[in-house]
């Protein structure tokens, strides 16, 4: 009897981490763009919920806690237990961001750069400077620019704390990513970039910030006409960031022959070179590897002390 109430218990509780995973990826998935932080995906979120949830289960299966005892202090524990799953938390976010960072170090590797006139198809990365040839225009500012990313934070939305940047409160209520096909040279010949569906790290950022019922300029693009409508009362918050005609970019992705030439479809742009960005990307890498490593450590021992896992 008590074996096929166990296994009941396992499957309900299987059940229930699937269910949290799916809500918590539907949920992220719907989230503005650049909302989530630390590189994070969609994907990365229900994976960290698998990941939290299973181990909390496990734990709870090797302890030694009388949860269905009467004489237990049921809330008590539970709050025990979510403030020990805390720094367990943390770190699989920090891992997963470590991943997608290191994955990115891989691609932008400076070894693996190929002069842009002698690229060909297949998978490639290079460096190269932004020619003038072609250019879109920034949704924020209305730069010359051949790609972007922007968002636009609202402070206090819906009169609840949001997310906490430099002691206010701010929460990610609009943003994008976006560009036109440009092209890229250094020295050795052009290759054209589509930058459609890269990921970017871009520089020239700029930032608008606009007081409660301060309206925009009237030359301003207004990217989110539905932030501005719903939220005109608030304090609000754009920034973009742009790779414009001069920039020295690197670019990662697969290149194919197109009527006018080579085209990379870009995995990845990076403001600078991808010795810069190779760089960048492995000591972030690394320092949130290394952090979440010891928060996975101290959830894990600290769920162990509550949960009485020996």
């Amino acid at each position: 009897m008590a074996g096929a109430l166990t296994l009941y218990l396992l499957v309900v509780a299987a059940m229930v981490v699937c269910f949290a995973a799916a809500y918590a990826y539907y949920e992220a998935a719907a989230m503005p763009v650049n909302a989530l932080p630390l590189e994070l995906t969609a994907r990365d979120v229900a994976g960290v919920t698998v990941a939290a949830l299973a181990v909390v289960v496990s734990m709870g299966v090797l302890g030694d806690v009388a949860v269905f005892d009467p004489e237990t202090d049921v809330r008590g524990l539970g709050m025990l237990v979510v403030g020990a799953a805390v720094p367990l938390v943390l770190g699989l976010v920090a891992l997963a961001s470590s991943r997608t960072l290191a994955g990115r170090w891989r691609r932008l590797h400076p070894d693996d750069d190929v002069p842009t006139g002698r690229l060909s198809p297949g998978r490639v990365a290079c460096t190269g400077t932004v020619t003038d040839e072609t250019a879109g225009t920034a949704p924020v500012t209305d730069r010359a620019a051949c790609c972007w990313a922007w968002e636009v934070e609202v402070r206090d939305p819906h009169g609840v704390e949001g997310l906490s940047r430099g002691g206010e409160q701010w929460v990610v209520r609009d943003g994008g990513v976006g560009g036109v096909r440009f092209a890229v040279d250094d020295g050795s010949g052009p290759v054209w970039v589509d930058p459609a569906d890269a990921t970017v790290d871009l520089g020239n950022t700029r930032t608008l910030a606009l007081d409660a019922d301060e309206r925009p300029p009237e030359d301003f693009p207004n990217p989110a006409p539905k932030v501005e409508r719903d939220h005109r009362d608030k304090s609000r918050r754009y920034e973009e960031s742009v790779a414009a005609p001069g920039d020295l970019v690197a670019v990662a992705g697969t290149a194919r022959r197109t009527d006018d030439g080579l085209t990379v479809d870009a995995g990845h742009v990076a403001v600078g070179s991808l010795s810069t960005a190779a760089t960048r990307y492995r000591n972030r890498a690394v320092m949130y590897g290394l952090a979440g490593l010891v928060g996975v450590a101290v959830g894990v021992r600290a769920l162990a002390g509550v949960l009485d896992v020996v």
